[in-house]
Protein backbone atom coordinates (compact mmCIF):
# COMPACT_ATOMS: atom_id res chain seq x y z
CA UNK A 1 0.00 0.00 0.00
CA UNK A 2 1.45 3.37 -0.98
CA UNK A 3 1.84 6.33 1.30
CA UNK A 4 -0.77 8.31 -0.61
CA UNK A 5 -3.43 5.59 -0.23
CA UNK A 6 -2.60 5.25 3.46
CA UNK A 7 -2.97 8.99 4.04
CA UNK A 8 -6.20 9.07 2.05
CA UNK A 9 -7.63 6.18 4.06
CA UNK A 10 -6.55 7.74 7.35
CA UNK A 11 -8.08 11.08 6.36
CA UNK A 12 -11.36 9.45 5.36
CA UNK A 13 -11.50 7.51 8.63
CA UNK A 14 -10.75 10.67 10.63
CA UNK A 15 -13.45 12.68 8.83
CA UNK A 16 -16.03 9.93 9.24
CA UNK A 17 -15.42 9.62 13.00
CA UNK A 18 -15.33 13.33 13.78
CA UNK A 19 -18.55 15.26 13.91
CA UNK A 20 -19.05 18.93 13.23
CA UNK A 21 -19.13 21.11 16.34
CA UNK A 22 -21.11 24.33 16.37
CA UNK A 23 -20.28 26.95 18.98
CA UNK A 24 -23.14 28.76 20.64
CA UNK A 25 -21.83 32.32 20.61
CA UNK A 26 -23.46 35.09 22.62
CA UNK A 27 -25.03 37.99 20.78
CA UNK A 28 -23.12 41.26 20.72
CA UNK A 29 -24.54 44.03 22.89
CA UNK A 30 -25.96 47.05 21.14
CA UNK A 31 -23.60 49.98 20.77
CA UNK A 32 -24.25 52.91 23.07
CA UNK A 33 -23.42 55.40 20.35
CA UNK A 34 -25.01 53.53 17.48
CA UNK A 35 -28.64 53.96 18.41
CA UNK A 36 -30.77 55.53 21.08
CA UNK A 37 -34.17 54.56 22.37
CA UNK A 38 -35.54 58.07 21.84
CA UNK A 39 -34.23 58.33 18.30
CA UNK A 40 -32.68 61.73 18.98
CA UNK A 41 -29.65 62.71 16.93
CA UNK A 42 -28.24 64.59 19.92
CA UNK A 43 -28.38 61.43 22.06
CA UNK A 44 -26.68 59.53 19.25
CA UNK A 45 -23.82 62.05 19.13
CA UNK A 46 -23.53 61.96 22.94
CA UNK A 47 -23.13 58.19 22.77
CA UNK A 48 -20.51 58.48 20.06
CA UNK A 49 -18.62 61.09 22.08
CA UNK A 50 -18.65 58.82 25.14
CA UNK A 51 -17.34 55.84 23.19
CA UNK A 52 -14.73 58.03 21.52
CA UNK A 53 -13.58 59.35 24.89
CA UNK A 54 -13.25 55.85 26.32
CA UNK A 55 -11.31 54.67 23.26
CA UNK A 56 -9.04 57.74 23.44
CA UNK A 57 -8.40 56.98 27.11
CA UNK A 58 -7.47 53.40 26.28
CA UNK A 59 -5.09 54.59 23.57
CA UNK A 60 -3.47 56.97 26.05
CA UNK A 61 -3.14 54.14 28.58
CA UNK A 62 -1.41 51.96 25.98
CA UNK A 63 0.91 54.85 25.12
CA UNK A 64 1.73 55.34 28.82
CA UNK A 65 2.43 51.63 29.26
CA UNK A 66 4.68 51.61 26.20
CA UNK A 67 6.53 54.71 27.42
CA UNK A 68 7.18 53.23 30.86
CA UNK A 69 8.22 49.87 29.39
CA UNK A 70 10.62 51.58 26.97
CA UNK A 71 12.12 53.63 29.81
CA UNK A 72 12.67 50.56 32.00
CA UNK A 73 14.22 48.61 29.12
CA UNK A 74 16.53 51.55 28.37
CA UNK A 75 17.55 51.68 32.04
CA UNK A 76 18.24 47.94 32.07
CA UNK A 77 20.47 48.40 29.04
CA UNK A 78 22.26 51.30 30.73
CA UNK A 79 22.76 49.23 33.88
CA UNK A 80 24.15 46.31 31.90
CA UNK A 81 26.68 48.59 30.21
CA UNK A 82 27.66 50.12 33.58
CA UNK A 83 26.29 53.63 33.05
CA UNK A 84 23.58 53.22 35.73
CA UNK A 85 23.18 51.35 38.99
CA UNK A 86 20.64 48.54 39.32
CA UNK A 87 18.96 50.45 42.13
CA UNK A 88 18.07 53.19 39.65
CA UNK A 89 16.48 50.59 37.40
CA UNK A 90 14.33 49.32 40.28
CA UNK A 91 13.37 52.87 41.21
CA UNK A 92 12.35 53.58 37.61
CA UNK A 93 10.25 50.40 37.54
CA UNK A 94 8.48 51.24 40.79
CA UNK A 95 7.75 54.83 39.74
CA UNK A 96 6.55 53.57 36.35
CA UNK A 97 4.17 51.10 38.02
CA UNK A 98 2.78 53.88 40.23
CA UNK A 99 2.25 56.10 37.17
CA UNK A 100 0.42 53.28 35.36
CA UNK A 101 -1.82 52.61 38.37
CA UNK A 102 -2.64 56.32 38.59
CA UNK A 103 -3.45 56.50 34.85
CA UNK A 104 -5.67 53.42 35.16
CA UNK A 105 -7.49 54.97 38.13
CA UNK A 106 -8.05 58.22 36.23
CA UNK A 107 -9.40 56.31 33.23
CA UNK A 108 -11.90 54.50 35.43
CA UNK A 109 -13.05 57.73 37.03
CA UNK A 110 -13.32 59.46 33.66
CA UNK A 111 -15.36 56.61 32.16
CA UNK A 112 -17.86 56.91 35.03
CA UNK A 113 -18.05 60.71 34.77
CA UNK A 114 -18.74 60.66 31.02
CA UNK A 115 -21.76 58.37 31.61
CA UNK A 116 -24.82 59.56 29.69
Amino acid sequence: MSLRKTLTSASALYLSLCQTAFAVLPTAPASVGGASSSGSVLDWFKGLAKEGGVILGLVLAVAAFSWVAWGVIADVHAARTGRKEWGEVGFTGIIGAVVLLFVTYLLGVAANIIDI
